[in-house]
């Protein structure tokens, strides 16, 4: 676009210095946003690789397939999680972790933030370079105004995990193929050297990334028939497109091989892993999310085909990306052949993914951001767009005025709210819908959690400070709990907690709009009661601060009350009350009460599960905790407690626990007159401690209760020759024998 009103200036020490204040500003400011819902994963799993290469261990090398060769559904527990993550190479969390030992003055998750901006920014950069090689760099640098002034796009690249690492080196690559056109037929080092390392990079990140292969390989096809379309392909020398394409095919072999070398799992079979996996994504059940859209709320599974076209390109788009796309016809309108080429092959880099995705019908939620990296190749699209509109357009517009001002009025209503609403870019919606406004209600909105560090923050200035001697106990329901616990516990005078909503052991509690998954009728419910403050982004409430007003009955009036008038929430706040005071087994009679009045509440499945879990009753426990999960697929804690179940069985079959564990469990089954399986528990312990006097009491005792004497007898013998002075198995064994004697 010719902005020949601005004096003449060098677009190149412009484009530098506009990229120098950008990464400042993006580096400066991400320490203002949250942690997302799914960093610690991310994190965690980037820890375990790290040791990989130090040697501490191999968890990060573990398959994540199962015996039957399927995904590991990463939900059940945190050994199926640590496995599962190994099916993502891991680069940037990798990479974050790495860098981190050398920065450990900064908090963990504010130094990932900063990583991400940095990336984030080379990915801007990167764009307006490809603007450069499409128009110069005047073009250049309205490329990265175009990219940085897309709201959602800004927003994500300050503490993405995954969607803007991958995007940056989906750019990267980009901009090495498009160069790699220019320079055809030569093929030099550098350019091979690049094009592996960020492929490969890109595989790591996410095995959609293997789709890029074919795009280089498209690429040098349209290359070739452009370069020999005019001479009527007469002038063929097939040795030289023998040499090119066994150059190009060994750039593609290396960068796909090269994928394991930072992926530990890869590793045990660099040929085979990646396409394996890759071929297997689409049965991967393990995350299943229930989202709003057009104001239906929806299975991730179930979404309508264009989902993801017009939650990334549409509702999510400022106008001057979508009057961009719009005008993109005007790109092959008296344009070079090669550019027309670049041109194309961004915008096939751009739609291409999001048909394979509509034709795999995958997983995908939260406005599809896990295609987030076809947004950029659609903005650089744009960005030329515009330019050539306005070359045609001079024919019939004299000044070279008029367009750059609509431009600039276009450009300035994403700037205004970016500005507005800090930080909160991220949750940009279209002003074609509405903007936020138009979302409530209708759209996802804030599903990652980018509300929880600012309502936080509101805790720490207006509550924190009063006159307590404890301090304010914070809890919230949604989702992972660290987002939370991080910032909270930073601030001394701030306690989180992780406890039921209707319980006395919480001051205020921080509830996420996304939670009306659970409770749909908006209008009625929102916000919640005892709302003491709304966290809005352009006026609309995403998160809400609530005071805990819940008065409690003592346990004796509850159930005076119950036994009148039995009700689901009488029981449940029965259950909750034996539960804090640590009567698991009342807690449990409780919530099956609960089950007796409606078979349906998951709320007292996740109890029961939650109290198996503590009596170590685990098989229980996991029984509860599906039946919660199948009534309520999306309740997080009792997909928490149900993981507590499947890691305490693990542990169990692998005899992995102690002593105290095994007495503890058999004596909870002897409580509740499970003999049977008391004798049982006590064999487990017997195999790992033989000569444990207490475990052939137990099962004494056990039998005694059975009418089993003679192995009673047994028992308490083997216990008395152990210990001689055990006076307890001296009375049971006293008692077998009377009870045979007086049959």
């Amino acid at each position: 676009m010719n902005l020949d009103f601005i004096s003449k200036i060098d677009y190149r020490k412009a484009f530098i210095l506009l990229g120098l204040f950008i990464v400042i500003l993006m580096s400066g400011l991400s320490i203002n946003y949250s942690m997302t819902e799914d960093a610690r994963v991310h994190h965690e799993h980037g820890k375990r690789i790290l040791d990989y290469f130090k040697g501490k261990n191999k968890i990060a090398q573990l398959s994540p397939l199962d015996k039957k060769g399927k995904y590991i559904n990463i939900s059940l527990s945190q050994e199926h999680l640590e496995k599962g993550m190994n099916g993502f190479g891991g680069f940037f969390d990798l990479l974050c972790n790495f860098l981190y030992q050398f920065f450990g003055f900064v908090g963990e998750y504010e130094f990932r933030n900063i990583i991400s901006a940095i990336i984030g920014f080379l990915l801007f950069l990167f764009c307006g370079l490809i603007g450069k090689e499409l128009g110069g760099w005047r073009l250049g640098i309205i490329t990265l105004v175009f990219v940085v002034l897309t709201p959602v796009l800004f927003g994500q690249a300050m503490n993405s995990p995954k969607d803007i690492p991958f995007a940056a080196f989906y750019i990267f690559s980009i901009y090495h193929v498009i160069k790699l056109l220019k320079e055809l037929p030569e093929i030099s080092f550098k350019r091979g050297f690049f094009l592996v390392f960020n492929i490969s990079i890109l595989i790591n990140i996410r095995l959609i990334g293997l789709v890029f292969l074919g795009n280089l390989g498209i690429a040098f096809f349209l290359w070739w028939f452009i370069e020999n379309y005019q001479q009527r392909f007469k002038n063929i020398v097939l040795k030289d497109i023998f040499l090119l394409l066994l150059k190009i095919s060994g750039i593609a072999i290396l960068a796909y091989l090269a994928t394991a070398i930072f992926w530990p799992y890869a590793q045990t079979n660099p040929l085979i892993v990646p396409i394996d996996l890759f071929l297997k994504a689409t049965q991967y059940k393990g995350f299943v999310s229930t989202q709003i859209f057009e104001g239906v709320w929806r299975n991730s599974y179930d979404m309508p085909w264009y989902y993801s076209f017009k939650s990334l390109l549409f509702i999510s788009m400022p106008l001057h990306l979508i009057i961009g796309m719009l005008l993109i016809p005007f790109i092959y309108v008296k344009t070079d052949s090669k550019i027309k080429l670049y041109s194309s092959f961004l915008l096939f880099t751009s739609l291409f993914p999001l048909v394979l995705l509509i034709l795999g019908k995958a997983n995908s939620y939260d406005h599809s951001r896990q295609f987030l990296f076809t947004v950029p190749p659609m903005i650089v699209v744009c960005t030329f767009a515009w330019s050539r509109f306005k070359v045609f357009m001079s024919k019939y517009i004299k000044s070279k005025v008029i367009l750059p001002s609509i431009l600039i009025l276009f450009l300035l209503e994403p700037l205004q709210f970016m500005a507005k609403n800090h930080p909160f870019e991220a949750l940009y919606f279209s002003p074609l819908i509405g903007g936020v406004s138009g979302a409530y209600g209708n759209y996802e909105i804030d599903y990652l959690g980018f509300a929880i560090k600012p309502a936080v923050d509101w805790l720490e200035n207006n509550i924190s400070n009063t006159d307590r001697h404890e301090p304010v106990r914070v809890r919230m329901y949604y989702g992972e709990q660290l987002k939370i616990k991080y910032y909270l516990d930073k601030i001394p005078n701030l306690e989180y907690v992780a406890v039921r909503e209707d319980s006395p052991d919480w001051d205020y509690g921080v509830v996420m709009l996304t939670e009306a998954k659970f409770d749909k009728d908006l209008d009625k419910n929102w916000p919640p009661n005892n709302t003491v403050h709304k966290v809005t982004v352009d006026g609309v409430p995403i998160c809400f601060i609530v005071k805990n007003n819940f008065k409690v009955d003592t346990i004796e009036a509850l159930e005076q009350k119950l036994s009148k008038q039995p009700t689901e929430n009488g029981y449940i706040q029965l259950s909750l009350m034996y539960y804090n005071k640590e009567s698991y087994f009342k807690s449990i009679e409780a919530s099956q009460k609960v089950v007796e009045l409606n078979p349906k509440n998951s709320i007292a499945y996740n109890n029961m599960c939650s109290a198996y879990n503590i009596l170590l009753m685990y098989e229980r426990a996991k029984y509860a905790g599906e039946k919660a999960l199948e009534f309520s697929p999306n309740m997080t804690l009792a997909t928490n407690n149900l993981k507590i179940s499947n890691e305490g069985l693990n542990r169990r079959k692998n005899n992995k626990f102690t002593k105290e564990e095994y007495l503890r469990l058999g004596y909870n089954y002897y409580s509740i007159k499970d003999y049977r399986s008391c004798i049982l528990i006590n064999q487990e312990l017997l195999k790992v401690e033989p000569k444990n006097s207490i475990a052939y009491n137990n099962i004494c005792s056990s039998n005694n209760m059975l009418g089993n004497y003679e192995k009673a007898i047994e028992a308490c013998n083997k216990a008395v020759t152990i210990r001689p002075d055990f006076q307890l198995a001296k009375n049971n064994m006293k008692y077998a024998k009377s009870q045979i004697k007086n049959r």
